[in-house]
């Protein structure tokens, strides 16, 4: 098998550079460079493949899932304004004096100022792909944000983020979860097949996961795996936004 092949079964992205290389993101920040006028590679091609066959054999025995690392091809980069969700919550002041933790940041590179701005206390960032450092999960947060997150996973990788915003959330805190809608998934993307409850698509070079939710079903699904009341806030456009209360 190729590496480059290789490389889109484990999940890793890959994407052509206006300069004509190639960059590979794999898990956990790592970022490899394939320059293509010398025809060589930032590491040397043994240890990236050495590095590929340990991840597919995590992959095939289940202790690894292949959607995180490519859902980095899922991020939208935010270069006037936060998120719709992180830009509601701070213009309602909802977070005055909280310490949040913002999963899944992606490339919403203003939320943190702009939550910071509106009165909280203390903003952290954690994303397998761009803030990796698993330090920011062993605390308790008054709030959780998870933007655009839970659609992107199959819902045994999904089981496993509900419980991450679960362990993270102090006693009485709060998560602010939103997700897409059918309509977007089902009409603005290159679908390749039907897959779990949602489907593959293709994002550059990448196969991604997409979900797209009614806001019935996302109460439901958040109320069967967390418990509790979640209560919908509002819609962006087809997209539910929904605040889930911790309940001991």
């Amino acid at each position: 098998m190729k590496l480059s092949q290789k490389m889109l079964k484990a999940g890793w992205s890959i994407s052509r550079e206006k300069d004509g290389n190639v960059s590979v993101y794999a898990p956990d920040g790592v970022k490899y460079t394939y320059f293509t006028a010398t025809n060589t590679w930032s590491e040397p091609a043994e240890a990236i493949e050495a590095e590929l066959d340990r991840q597919l054999k995590e992959i095939s025995e289940n202790r690894r899932s292949p959607f995180i690392s490519a859902s980095r091809m899922t991020a939208l980069y935010h270069s006037r304004n936060a998120s719709q969700p992180v830009k509601w919550l701070c213009d309602k002041k909802r977070l005055q004096g909280k310490s949040v933790l913002h999963l899944g940041t992606g490339l919403d590179n203003l939320a943190k100022q702009q939550l910071l701005e509106s009165g909280c206390a203390e903003v952290t960032d954690y994303d397998p792909n761009f803030y990796p450092d698993t330090r920011a999960l062993d605390t308790q947060y008054d709030a959780v944000l998870a933007n655009y997150v839970l659609n992107i996973v199959p819902p045994e990788e999904r089981k496993n983020i509900y419980q991450l915003i679960k362990a993270t959330l102090k006693k009485d805190g709060t998560a602010y979860l939103t997700v897409q809608g059918v309509w977007p998934v089902e009409n603005k993307y290159n679908i390749i097949k039907a897959y779990s409850d949602g489907y593959l698509i293709k994002t550059g070079y990448s196969i991604t996961f997409r979900k797209g939710y009614t806001k019935q079903e996302f109460l439901k699904e958040i109320e069967q795996t967390l418990g509790g009341t979640p209560r919908l806030i509002t819609m962006f456009y087809s997209n539910p936004f929904v605040e889930w209360p911790k309940v001991e």
